[in-house]
């Protein structure tokens, strides 16, 4: 969502959001076509500093905002956020002038059989209270963005540097309130879906949660399956069944595009929760750096590191917004 008065001074772009008390944010340099862009700074401020930048983009939370799903009305481009808001009005529990709506197309703009949209509702005073905090950073947010789309920038980009640009590619964000999944191809957003957490899969990517004991099975007894008498050795993460309850439907919606990979972004020990998913879930899955997007000799962060990375994890996916995406 671009505000029609936002203007740009110098190629610097700044994204930030609030954290607690704290203030994260990524500060980049545009770089030549074809160049990753450069990223200048991030991390987490306890006080909120003016950076100059000649844009200003905010993320807002998830909890702010909505993404629903409807088929593409039959109207002229120009008039698809007026039908948006008229389709929604049942599937949300708010007045309709109290949202603030974008749009895009499932798939992006590439014709189809059946055409479905993705509608971004977000709160007008959200919004504005998100402008209000982030001003002491940057006088001017040109550009209100969402989860989704970052982490959808984030594996695009990785799916090129992989040679999978072409092919269907799963992301998930893990964080220890929320974890986010999206799948693309060809750099557009197909699916997406917010998973409750998974308190203990950082300590068991480890090894740290204790071995459980078989229970004894009495004499006599008759096997069921799913019994208590089973071995409770292997814990069944909540987070690896949703995945591939997603993947099944991804599947079934989408049969011509296969999932060739599925990434993990994680502040904690990416390459143990990616090899403990992949064992449990069946399905080639690697850690994803988003620092790598930035090109090798990215600094370090302001703040604890730690809690840096994951307060800028979205963050640094915004960074890589395009002029020509609508969200």
């Amino acid at each position: 969502m671009r505000w029609p008065w936002s203007s740009r001074r110098n190629n610097q772009r700044l994204v930030l959001r609030r954290v607690g008390e704290q203030h994260a944010f990524v500060l980049t340099s545009g770089a030549p076509a074809g160049e990753p862009a450069q990223l200048l700074r991030w991390g987490l401020m306890p006080e909120a500093k003016s950076l100059p930048a000649g844009e200003a983009i905010a993320l807002l939370d998830p909890e702010h905002y909505q993404i629903l799903k409807v088929e593409t009305p039959s109207v002229p481009q120009q008039e698809l956020k007026a039908a948006a808001r008229w389709l929604i009005k049942d599937m949300v529990d708010v007045d309709g002038a109290d949202l603030t709506l974008d749009v895009l197309h499932v798939g992006g703009d590439v014709e189809r059989a059946q055409r479905q949209l993705f509608v971004v509702a977000a709160r007008n005073r959200a919004i504005e209270a998100l402008a209000r905090g982030a001003a002491a950073m940057h006088s001017e947010i040109g550009i209100v963005d969402i989860w989704e789309t970052s982490l959808r920038n984030l594996l695009a980009q990785q799916a090129r540097r992989d040679d999978l640009s072409g092919r269907a590619c799963a992301a998930v964000l893990i964080e220890d309130t929320q974890c986010l999944l999206v799948v693309c191809a060809g750099d557009e957003l197909f699916y997406t879906r917010r998973i409750e957490p998974d308190a203990d899969l950082v300590a068991r990517a480890r090894g740290d949660t204790p071995s459980v004991s078989p229970v004894e099975v009495p004499l006599g007894f008759e096997y069921q399956p799913g019994g208590d008498f089973e071995t409770a050795s292997h814990q069944e993460s909540p987070l690896v069944v949703e995945l591939q309850r997603s993947i099944d439907v991804w599947e079934r919606s989408w049969p011509e595009l296969p999932l060739a990979r599925l990434y993990v972004l994680t502040a904690d020990h990416g390459d143990a929760v990616a090899a403990l998913i992949q064992r449990e879930l069946g399905q080639r899955t690697v850690a994803l750096n988003p620092l790598m997007a930035f090109g090798p000799n990215a600094p370090a962060p302001e703040g604890d590191a730690r809690a840096a990375l994951a307060a800028c994890l979205p963050l640094l996916g915004a960074a890589l917004r395009t002029e020509n995406r609508r969200l």
